[in-house]
């Protein structure tokens, strides 16, 4: 339990360097070098100790990373919105299908129990 937590864990830190699109599963594509990225605990670790980032300690450092203009950050902006709407749809997917799947279980237990009673002669 832990472990998920500080996973989930987020942290800001500016990429003072860019060798590569991705390291080590840290997708980079979409990111420029000085641009402040909020990333897991576990990737900002990769990133700082791979020297490829600088972690950003307060709001003041943040203005400062974010040289881009808005119209270059905006279009990440919306593909992480919609990353996140089609991770939510997907998990609600499979809490659909899951529930489904209790209640084919839950039906056919009760139908393997059920008695049929016979019609009484009139």
């Amino acid at each position: 339990m832990v472990s998920r937590f500080y996973a989930d864990c987020s942290m800001r830190v500016r990429l003072t360097k860019k060798f590569a699109e991705v390291l080590d599963g840290v997708d980079l594509s979409r990111s420029q070098v000085g641009e402040s990225l909020d990333v897991t605990r576990q990737e900002a670790e990769l990133l700082l100790a791979e020297g490829w980032a600088e972690p950003v300690h307060d709001d003041t450092d943040v203005g400062a990373a974010n040289h881009l203009p808005d119209e270059q950050r905006t279009p990440r902006s919306i593909d992480a919105l919609r990353l996140v709407r089609i991770d939510m749809e997907e998990q609600s997917q499979a809490e659909h299908e899951r529930r489904r799947l209790e209640e084919r279980i839950r039906e056919e237990h009760h139908d393997a129990r059920a008695k049929t009673i016979p019609e009484e002669p009139a």
